[in-house]
């Protein structure tokens, strides 16, 4: 059985790679999710459950298969630049825009403080997604 266990793992890996390296938009919020749970500098324990729950719940990934997800987007995400992902983001309808916002602000504030840098990248991509900068600064206000 672990041999089966084995393939069905590496199987299920590269399934969730290749979502995410089929989806230009997907691999997109996750890296700006990644970016804001480092834009600090640390890595909390929170930030990394938080972001496995959303790689679960929001984007279908399995926590098994989170490192190599991770790992794909480290060696191959300098293939989304930050133009194509702003146009795909545009694209969005208004309330996925709005739910990544929300999950972008969870992460930076899942440690209680809001760090410059963080404020700074949640600003620009507000902007990219749409919000104003007031809108930004009033939702990492709710600290």
């Amino acid at each position: 059985m672990r041999v089966l266990d084995g393939i069905r793992d590496m199987l299920t890996a590269r399934s969730s790679v290749q979502m995410v390296a089929d989806d230009p938009v997907m691999a997109a919020r996750i890296m700006l999710l990644v970016r804001v749970m480092f834009a600090d500098g640390t890595l909390a324990g929170e930030e990394l459950a938080l972001f496995k729950g959303l790689c679960r719940t929001v984007f279908n990934i399995p926590e098994a298969d989170v490192p190599d997800v991770i790992e794909y987007l480290r060696d191959y995400g300098y293939a989304t630049t930050g133009e194509q992902a702003a146009l795909d983001f545009q694209s969005m309808p208004a309330e996925e825009r709005r739910q990544l916002m929300v999950q972008l602000i969870t992460m930076a504030r899942i440690d209680k403080r809001i760090h410059a840098k963080e404020a700074d990248l949640l600003t620009r991509v507000g902007r990219v997604l749409g919000f104003t900068d007031e809108q930004v600064k009033a939702a990492l206000a709710h600290v």
